[in-house]
């Protein structure tokens, strides 16, 4: 195995700011829009122990190489408030010279010595203990800390639309809100859901973070969104949870009629589909387990993909029970068969059949 130095971190700034010219197109003028930028901004680092960058060493035994293009994103926009504290250690020796070797952050410190900053807030630790850099890095980075989910998101970004922010997506996430609360249905997940201290005060609730974004994005003045959950929550009454499979495929059938023209569908067809469709599955859960069953039947080993599967078997089951309209769908080589009658057996009750 090569054997990976400590490097002065003023030296490896230099190269990658080399290798960002050479390799990722970024020019002298770009270089110094930002360096301006970032001394004149008006925000300051958080109240910390600033340590001279020049006194900071990285230690390649313990850290990972640099993602160059990690450290363009944090220098383009960068903002000092969320610049937190490096990490790093002292070792206490007899010898002159001290030196400080970080052990996390030095993305954010290369960034901030590219940037003309000569100093950078951080979180010392004076040891004796030669490990004790490697002991860190592996608690920091093995663990892993949980990323934001979809729901701290779509909650951190109500507050900022709260808060006056009129930034393109804290808009979508409040209209997306809004047709949740507007039909009494909690947008939470399944384990908040469970939690009789966490969950929300409504009969029905949806925990689909990404599906119930993707109704706003098809529609953003929530229309397309509220139909969809209103349709489901109209027909399937008894049902606590609002199916994500039945959405999707409902939403999958509205996308494809926007396609073409010809398949233009009227107002109110959502209730008409999930009404006949219920004749066969007086459950929105039941149509999705059959949905996979079917699929598996008729493609065994396939993939599940979702929005093409479901919106083809409301599609199918809808027209064996005779439904009138000329619903879209993804082509013969999508077809489940169920009209055809190669259902898997019990999909269908036998009196639907005969």
């Amino acid at each position: 195995m090569p054997q990976r130095l400590r490097r002065k971190l003023t030296e490896v700034a230099t190269e990658v700011e080399q290798q960002l010219k050479a390799y990722y197109n970024v020019t002298d003028d770009q270089l110094a829009s930002w360096r301006h930028k970032a001394q004149n901004n008006q925000y300051t680092f958080p109240v910390s122990k600033m340590v001279p960058i020049a006194d900071i060493w990285i230690d390649y035994e313990v850290q990972r190489d640099v993602i160059h293009d990690h450290i363009r994103k944090i220098m383009k926009d960068w903002d000092p408030r969320i610049c937190s504290p490096v990490s790093a250690c002292r070792l206490i020796t007899t010898e002159v010279e001290v030196t400080v070797d970080a052990y996390d952050g030095q993305h954010r410190t290369v960034a901030a010595a590219i940037l003309g900053f000569v100093e950078i807030p951080c979180a010392v630790v004076e040891t004796e203990d030669k490990n004790f850099a490697s002991f860190a890095f592996e608690q920091l980075n093995d663990t892993g800390v949980k990323r934001l989910g979809p729901a701290d998101l779509h909650r951190n970004a109500l507050v900022r639309y709260k808060n006056g922010s009129r930034e393109i997506k804290n808009v979508k996430a409040r209209t997306m809100q809004d047709q949740f609360d507007a039909l009494g249905i909690d947008l939470e997940d399944k384990k908040t859901r469970s939690n009789v201290n966490l969950r929300g005060p409504n009969e029905y609730f949806f925990s689909h973070f990404k599906y119930a974004q993707k109704g706003i994005e098809a529609d953003e003045s929530g229309k397309v969104l509220n139909n969809i959950l209103g349709a489901i929550q109209q027909v399937f009454q008894m049902q606590e949870e609002i199916d994500q499979g039945v959405y999707i495929g409902l939403y999958e059938l509205h996308r494809l009629s926007k396609t073409n023209v010809r398949d233009q569908l009227p107002e109110g067809w959502m209730e008409d589909v999930l009404t006949i469709v219920k004749k066969t599955f007086k459950s929105s859960r039941v149509v999705h387990d059959k949905a996979k069953l079917q699929h598996q039947h008729v493609t065994p080993g396939a993939a599940w993909d979702a929005p093409r599967v479901m919106s083809n078997f409301l599609r199918e089951v809808y027209m064996l029970n005779g439904g009138e309209l000329n619903l879209p769908y993804h082509g013969e080589g999508s077809k489940l068969g169920i009209v055809d009658g190669n259902h898997v057996k019990g999909l269908i009750p036998e009196q639907e059949v005969a």
